[in-house]
């Protein structure tokens, strides 16, 4: 057999399950096509229905405003009736207005003269019954009127004083003001809209409206309304004609609303989907043996083309893929043989770009080391200076004072510079934990502009606070992190003489502190990049690039943002951190005690001697007795000698670590009650827990200031 005839048999032999399978879908498209018509045609009763009950609400309004009036609650009935005969005038629907005592009784009805006999129409239908027992407003079912013999309804609602009812407040309503609903939602002709009531009474109809008004509705939907409160089904209008009905029961009323569609318009819909999915079908059927015949005539060249390919491939040549390929299969694989060619060239190309970003990344390593090396050297030889000042000086000399604050400063400044790269990778990796608290921002940031002040970091430099409280729940750490931060910016890059402004505010539902400089500016294309890692403004000298990256990660762990402004080179730059605000805390809150400052006798045991020796000094300035150890055993002896009040501990001891000898420690004689505090240069989130877990009250990162130690012990027990 010829290619040709497999190409048609095998056409011909699919097409028996395609038909099946279109047969199949279509049916189920016919079907889903129907089922939309038919959730349109709820969907519509639903809006008829609750247009219906705006109406009713409408009355069920008037008449609540109506039974407030002060009349009522002095039994002033000449007064109210007079107040509603002008109410009842107002309303154009409105038949009449009745008052009637629970029991049913009336005391008043519009249409009957004052002081005539009125009847009693507690038992006149359910909606009186059914208002005593709710006590919320009722709408009765149609009827003819005691007094105006004619088709209405009556809306009730009641009238409460003293937490009883008092009086029935109802209001004669005529039918066919709904059937004015039904008319306005403009149905098609051939549609039957019914309103009826709990009785199955016709209300209101759009076809032959006066002739229905009364009727009982035709049995099919009462059968139905007995059956569910809504629904769907096929029935007959009370005129004999099929139609399908989606009918709704309403909540506020009892009454229903259904819509009689005529049954040729539903079916219809069914028969045209048949008769178009069997005519797709057959002419799919031609389509496709028609297409076998031109595909078999037409495989003949792709598949010579294919052989032409597969010998070009394998001289070496390039595969190019000819532009009248009618075999989609055949022209992939000749575009994937010519894609291959261009992949080797690209893999070249891609490992020459690798080695370029390698050799970068190279280069950005030496010059980060340069910088950490040039800005470790720099405190460094201020220091060596500073101690050979202090060797050789009178140690109450003005050199000796100078060299102090040197000292002083460019350890702050080593232990900044440290902590920044510390931080930094340990927010990269996610590691932080943040202590929050309901803080004021702007104290935050003025204690830090006040201990930069205190120590000459603005003494070249006009700064400039504008600060209003603000309060945010934040790390107090952090945010002070962050503000030191963005001034240690400004300090570096705004020359001497001029000016940094420092604000504080509130901006709708965010704290917004920003800092502004009269510095060197940023480039147009810097303001994003600024805040990477080991990025560096193109104009500016020292610094690693670390500062701004910090501060942009600790802010997005608060949950706020941080940008860069600026309006060109030379002209300054203003960084700005929107972090989100909260309400500041009530009067009530109670002020945080204050610090006490009682001696204490310390234990010290640090192996490191110069850290040791000075934080002797400092224990002995504040009034504190002290003994120290190099090692645990040390500490472990002086202990059972004379137990102390307070042991600073370094965790990192030559011969047991510091965990292990709070413990001892904890146990030992006269220690029960001995409070301990860890000195340690680990400060992850972990090292914190352990020295909670080993009897730790607090715990205290290197390097210890003066003042954190003498905060630390003042808020031990």
């Amino acid at each position: 057999m010829t290619l040709r005839s497999y190409l048609v048999g095998l056409t011909l032999a699919t097409l028996l399950p395609v038909a099946l399978f279109a047969g199949t879908v279509g049916y189920f498209l016919v079907q889903e096509q129907r089922e939309t018509f038919r959730t349109g045609a709820e969907a519509r009763t639903l809006a008829v229905l609750t247009a219906v009950d705006t109406e009713l609400e409408a009355s069920i309004s008037t008449l609540n405003a109506l039974a407030t009036l002060a009349a009522l609650d002095k039994d002033d009935l000449a007064t109210f009736r007079d107040r509603a005969r002008r109410i009842l005038a107002t309303q154009p629907q409105w038949v009449n207005v009745n008052l009637a005592r629970p029991d049913g009784q009336q005391v008043m009805n519009l249409q009957v003269p004052a002081g005539a006999p009125l009847p009693n129409i507690g038992d006149l239908d359910g909606s009186f019954a059914r208002l005593r027992q709710t006590g919320k407003p009722a709408v009765s079912d149609l009827a003819v009127g005691p007094v105006l013999k004619r088709w209405s309804f009556a809306v009730r609602v009641p009238v409460i004083r003293d937490g009883e009812l008092r009086y029935v407040l109802s209001g004669g309503v005529k039918a066919d003001s709904i059937a004015a609903v039904i008319k306005a939602q403009g149905l098609p002709g051939d549609w039957v809209g019914v309103i009826v009531d709990r009785n199955g009474r016709i209300v209101a109809r759009n076809r032959e409206p006066l002739a229905s008004e009364g009727q009982m509705a035709s049995q099919s939907l009462r059968d139905a309304l007995a059956r569910s409160g809504s629904g769907w089904f096929r029935g007959h209008t009370i005129e004999g004609t099929a139609v399908y009905t989606p009918y709704r029961r309403s909540e506020v009323s009892g009454w229903a609303f259904a819509m009689g569609i005529p049954a040729s318009t539903v079916d219809g819909v069914v028969s045209r989907g048949f008769a178009f999915l069997g005519f797709g079908l057959a002419g799919a059927i031609a389509v496709a043996i028609a297409l076998a015949y031109l595909v078999s005539r037409r495989i003949a060249a792709p598949i010579r083309s294919l052989a032409s390919a597969a010998q070009a491939m394998g001289r070496g040549a390039a595969v190019a893929a000819p532009p009248d390929l009618a075999i989609g299969e055949v022209k992939t694989l000749a575009l994937a043989l010519a894609e291959s060619a261009r992949a080797i060239g690209e893999r070249q190309e891609l490992i020459e770009r690798e080695k370029r970003a390698l050799q970068a990344a190279d280069r950005a390593k030496d010059e980060f080391l340069a910088m950490l090396s040039h800005e470790l050297r720099n405190p460094l030889a201020a220091l060596t200076a500073a101690a050979h000042v202090l060797k050789v000086s009178e140690p109450a000399g003005e050199a000796s004072a100078k060299a102090r604050g040197v000292i002083q400063r460019q350890t702050k400044h080593m232990a900044r510079l440290i902590a920044d790269l510390l931080d930094v990778g340990r927010v990269s990796t996610g590691k932080v934990g943040l202590a929050r608290e309901r803080m004021d921002l702007s104290e935050a940031v003025a204690g830090v502009a006040a201990e930069w002040r205190g120590s000459g970091r603005f003494d070249r430099h006009r700064l400039s606070l504008e600060l209003a409280s603000v309060w945010v729940d934040a790390d107090r750490a952090r945010i002070e992190q962050i503000a030191a931060n963005l001034l240690d910016n400004a300090v570096k890059f705004t020359p001497a003489g001029r000016g940094i402004r420092v604000s504080v505010r509130a901006d709708g539902d965010s704290a917004v502190l920003r800092v502004r400089d009269e510095g060197m500016g940023l480039q147009a294309e810097e303001g994003e990049r600024i805040f990477e890692l080991f990025m560096q403004g193109r104009h500016a000298e020292g610094g690693m690039g670390i500062g701004l990256a910090l501060v942009k990660r600790l802010v997005e762990l608060h949950g706020g943002t941080v940008a860069a402004e600026s309006e060109g080179a030379g002209r300054g730059a203003t960084f700005t951190v929107r972090l989100p605000a909260v309400a500041a805390p009530g009067a009530e809150a109670e002020p945080e005690p204050s610090l006490p400052g009682a001696a204490r006798s310390v234990l010290l045991i640090e192996d490191n001697d110069d850290t040791r020796h000075m934080l002797e000094a400092a224990l002995a300035a504040g009034g504190h007795s002290v003994r120290s150890a190099r090692d645990a055993a040390g500490g472990l002896a002086l202990a059972a000698q004379a137990p102390p009040d307070v042991a600073l501990i370094d965790i990192g001891l030559p011969d047991m670590d510091g965990y292990e000898l709070a413990r001892r420690l904890r146990t030992a004689r006269g220690c029960e009650r001995l409070s301990m505090v860890a000195i340690t240069g680990y400060g992850r989130p972990e090292d914190r827990q352990r020295a909670v877990e080993a009897g730790f009250a607090v715990h205290l990162t290197k390097p210890v200031t003066p003042e954190r130690l003498r905060r630390a012990l003042a808020r031990l027990p």
